[in-house]
């Protein structure tokens, strides 16, 4: 029986044993990895896959190995979804790859264009997309968006599913309303009122008539622009130590815009002390330079006037052949007083010529077109201020929306290259305008030009003029370097007929002339001139008999020459300097008239309380003397209207006194001082006020077998107006007054103009 017991037991024993043995074995086999599938990869390879896993077939199972493998999966950007399995001892990994992108497109946004929108987001075409980028994309679209001042815009992404596991990602873009300024205030400033200095500044208070602009919205680079004006306007008005602290800008939810304030310490106003030219060059001719200074001691301190004063010494110091030297500044303050003195130390500077001149961006115009602005070839000397004044000249061309002129060393000791960029803009035009003028009625202009013809700066265009007085069709083309000289040639072909109801007669001209000018000097040019012109003269009924004598076909052959000098700084709305041009012509070779005709006029501009006032002094005169001939009338000279104030269009000067026909005169002469300034509006209006003088006097006609008045005694007028330059045109009215005048002239008291542009 024990026996029988003992039996049991020891096989009982040898079965666990067994069993034990058998169930190890079999958990150690389980815990190795026998195979590795994959399952769902479309595009991504398997070896691509393999890599990124930290298990491999063969070795043991291991859960952190696995979460990592995990992890290194869903980071490559490869996948949306992620799942790793095991089927005892095999593992199984399940993908779900990420769509290609097809396309991205943003709808709604009138704001900002497409093209800044696609090169701020990182979804791209052809690109994998993730959700994780969507968001981030939907959140840089919206910091643009309040970047421009817009913070009510939203974006809301759609994902439009393709075939082939592709998607087109479409960002609904609803603006809104862009934020204004509903406040901007100063604090600190005791020397310059709130009103002078939201003058200086870009950025405006939105008002009722800010549609006319988008300065009242909030733009926080342009506010960080606007510290920068401040700066630079109080360091120009004597505060050398002025802080301007960064704008804050407070959102005033209840009115839906913000409150700018700027925080100002002025600091103390200061004058020029002794100032004082010096240099390490003995060849220089110190008292030379000083006496081009344009500051001296006891004006109001200035940095933008220092600035000019070393562009000044450094064009003196290369008339004297010294093209090598640098100038530097030195201001120190005068202990115990507000004085400022400054020492401008002219150094030797190293050596450096242009090696290359690169010129990129320039698609369409020609390299040649931009190369004749610069001031500087390759081999010359190099010169900063005529790589300031090259960019200047290249800007003025107009082809361009951005030109940047830059310097770069070179491997080559002593050299540098000067690298040109440039950003080219829409040079064609397509012009439709009209307007009003209380002297020629209605007006309505049509005209098509091209000012970089085929990129070669060639100008072409073709205008046509109506109104009640009126029709003229022009055909022009300019050539600016002809013959590739700095020679401007240009000729015009013309069609036109005027009816001078003033003096009762229409004249029909049909003709063309060719004119070429050349640079003098930098501000000096002589134009040469020829016309051939046929007219025909067709008196009204009740002419002035000497208008009658006149009737019939004429030829008119002209040459003429002038010299023109300019140095204002700007042609179109000059603030400083003068002009000056002298024009003489002879008519005859083989036309049916001859005589002589000399013009001189100038004009000086000079501009007060930072350009808020500008004054324009000028003159205007002319004589024509014939060669044993009568002058035509259609010859002479004529005043009134916009030529002179006060008096109607051919108001002054000789005329009938049987019919009152005005018969022009063979001589002429006017003074005038002008005066523009504003009238408390703000800038951005374009709204300025006019006050003028004007006097002067025409005479003088051949013998005539009419009765005629002609007194050449001085006229005088006087007046005021109000002009806007409008989003539709300048529009202005003037008020004036004949002081001085005869009996026998004719006046205007009111006149007016409206232009527009569409």
């Amino acid at each position: 029986m024990e026996l029988t017991i003992r039996f049991k037991i020891l096989s009982l024993l040898f079965f666990i044993f067994i069993f034990s043995i058998n169930f190890v074995y079999a958990q150690n086999s389980n815990d190795i990895i026998s195979d590795i599938k994959i399952e769902g990869n479309q595009r991504v390879e398997l070896d691509t896959i393999y890599s990124y896993l930290k298990v491999s077939k063969g070795e043991n199972f291991d859960i952190d190995k696995l979460n990592n493998s995990l992890k290194n999966l869903y980071s490559t950007g490869f996948f949306s979804d992620v799942n790793i399995m095991r089927d005892n001892s095999i593992v199984i990994i399940k993908v779900v790859e990420n769509p290609i992108i097809n396309r991205v497109v943003f709808e709604g946004n009138n704001e900002i264009d497409n093209d800044v929108l696609a090169s701020e987001v990182s979804l791209k075409s052809r690109n994998l997309f993730t959700r994780t980028k969507i968001q981030e994309d939907v959140q840089r679209i919206l910091s643009l968006y309040r970047n421009e001042g817009s913070l009510s815009t939203t974006v809301k992404p759609n994902i439009i599913s393709l075939d082939q596991n592709r998607v087109d990602i479409v960002f609904e873009i609803n603006e809104g309303e862009n934020t204004v300024i509903n406040s901007i205030t100063f604090n600190g400033n005791k020397n310059f009122s709130d009103r002078r200095l939201r003058d200086t500044i870009i950025t405006r208070q939105t008002r009722w008539y800010s549609i006319l602009s988008s300065n009242d919205k909030y733009d926080p680079q342009q506010i960080q622009v606007d510290e920068n004006l401040l700066r630079k306007f109080y360091k120009d008005n004597g505060y050398a130590d002025v802080s301007i602290e960064p704008a804050v800008a407070q959102l005033d939810r209840e009115k839906d815009g913000f409150n700018i304030i700027f925080s100002i310490d002025e600091g103390k106003k200061y004058v020029y002390g002794d100032i004082e030219v010096s240099s390490n060059i003995s060849e220089i001719d110190i008292d030379i330079i000083k006496i081009g200074l344009k500051i001296e001691e006891g004006d109001v301190y200035s940095a933008g006037k220092i600035e000019n004063t070393i562009k000044i010494i450094n064009k003196l110091v290369i008339e004297q052949g010294f093209p090598f030297t640098e100038t530097f500044p030195e201001v120190d303050r005068v202990e115990n007083t507000n004085n400022l003195s400054v020492l401008f130390r002219i150094n030797q500077a190293d050596k450096k010529y242009v090696d290359r001149i690169i010129i990129r961006g320039n698609e369409r115009t020609l390299d040649k077109v931009i190369r004749r602005n610069i001031r500087l070839a390759e081999g010359d000397a190099y010169v900063s201020s005529l790589l300031a004044r090259s960019k200047t000249l290249i800007t003025n061309l107009g082809f361009f929306a951005k030109v940047d002129l830059t310097e770069n060393s070179t491997a080559k000791q002593g050299t540098t290259d000067i690298i040109v960029d440039v950003q080219e803009t829409s040079t064609g035009e397509l012009s439709f305008g009209g307007g009003y003028s209380s002297q020629v009625g209605g007006l309505l202009n049509i005209g098509v030009s091209e000012r970089n013809f085929m990129g070669k700066g060639q100008r072409i265009s073709l205008v046509s003029k109506f109104s009640e007085r009126e029709a003229d069709y022009t055909f022009s083309f300019s050539e600016p370097y002809f013959l590739n000289r700095d020679l401007y040639a240009s000729t015009n072909l013309y069609n036109n007929k005027i009816d001078y109801k003033e003096s009762s007669y229409e004249l029909s001209r049909q003709g063309f002339n060719l004119s070429g000018n050349f640079t003098l000097d930098e501000f000096i040019r002589q134009s040469l001139r020829y016309s051939l012109e046929v007219r025909e003269l067709t008196p009204r009924s009740g002419a002035s008999a000497s208008i009658i004598s006149e009737k019939g076909e004429t030829v008119l052959s002209e040459l003429s020459t002038s010299i023109n000098i300019d140095t204002t700084d700007n042609r179109n709305m000059p603030t400083e300097g003068y002009s000056l041009a002298i024009a003489s012509s002879f008519a005859g070779l083989g036309g049916d008239k001859e005589f002589l005709r000399i013009n001189n006029n100038a004009n000086y501009y000079k501009s007060f309380n930072e350009e808020s006032i500008i004054l324009n002094v000028g003159y205007d005169a002319g004589v024509i003397i014939g060669l044993d001939q009568d002058i035509l009338i259609s010859d002479r000279y004529f005043l009134g209207g916009n030529s002179f104030r006060g008096f109607d269009q051919s108001g002054l000067g000789p005329r009938d006194s049987n019919n009152s026909d005005s018969l022009g005169g063979n001589l002429f002469y006017t003074g005038s001082i002008k005066a523009s300034f504003g009238i408390g509006l703000p800038p951005e209006l374009g709204v300025k006020g006019n006050w003028f003088a004007t006097a002067g006097s025409l005479t003088g006609i051949d013998k005539s077998s009419v009765s005629y008045n002609d007194d050449a005694s001085i006229r005088l007028s006087s007046g005021v107006g109000i002009s806007w330059n409008s989003p539709f045109g300048p529009i202005s009215v003037i008020f004036s007054q004949a002081i001085l005048k005869e009996d026998y002239d004719r006046t205007e008291s009111v006149s007016f103009g409206i232009g527009q542009k569409f």
